[in-house]
């Protein structure tokens, strides 16, 4: 099957109850075409949480600083493994957690303040855009002016260009 495909939860029950009457995860991933890891997580969700484990979740979750305070704290503290850890706090992903653990540890309790939307990113380097007003009559001129005047410039260039192609060059004896 496809890779991100959505499974339902009876298949999901279904594969978990093969699981436990004995069969191997790698017996389940050939005859399904469902990833080890993937049964693991379910067979995970299912001891933990039952078969609300394996219904779908809403996407995109948003989950609060305190929670994720909670997360991170019982991670350290009673040394789970994020697998583990995802089964007991219904965190459908390991990245989810291992991003959390790295805002704690480089900005504290602070950097799992809630976040919502794409980061605004600042650039410093870019000097803010100034709004124009409108020139005068004299300011008008003036730019038309230098405009006409580059314009002649090229063109008298293009013309020294083309006379200089159509003289034929006499050859050197």
């Amino acid at each position: 099957m496809a890779k991100h495909t959505k499974r339902s939860a009876e298949f999901k029950l279904q594969l978990v109850k093969e699981k436990l009457k004995g069969n191997s995860y790698t017996e389940l991933s050939k005859k399904w075409s469902v990833p080890v890891t993937q049964l693991i997580k379910w067979c995970d969700q299912y001891t933990s949480l039952g078969v609300t484990g394996l219904l779908p979740r809403p996407s995109h979750q948003h989950y609060s600083q305190e929670f994720k305070v909670a997360v991170v704290e019982r991670y350290h503290n009673k040394k789970l493994s994020l697998r583990d850890c995802c089964s007991f706090y219904n965190i459908p992903s390991q990245s989810t957690v291992t991003s959390w653990l790295r805002k704690y540890e480089l900005l504290g309790v602070g950097g799992l303040q809630g976040q919502l939307g794409r980061p605004k990113i600042m650039k410093e380097d870019k000097p803010s855009q100034k709004k124009t007003k409108p020139l005068t009559r004299l300011e008008e001129l003036e730019k038309e002016n230098l405009y006409l005047k580059a314009e002649n410039e090229l063109l008298k260039k293009l013309e020294a260009l083309t006379q200089k192609r159509e003289t034929p060059q006499k050859k050197k004896h």
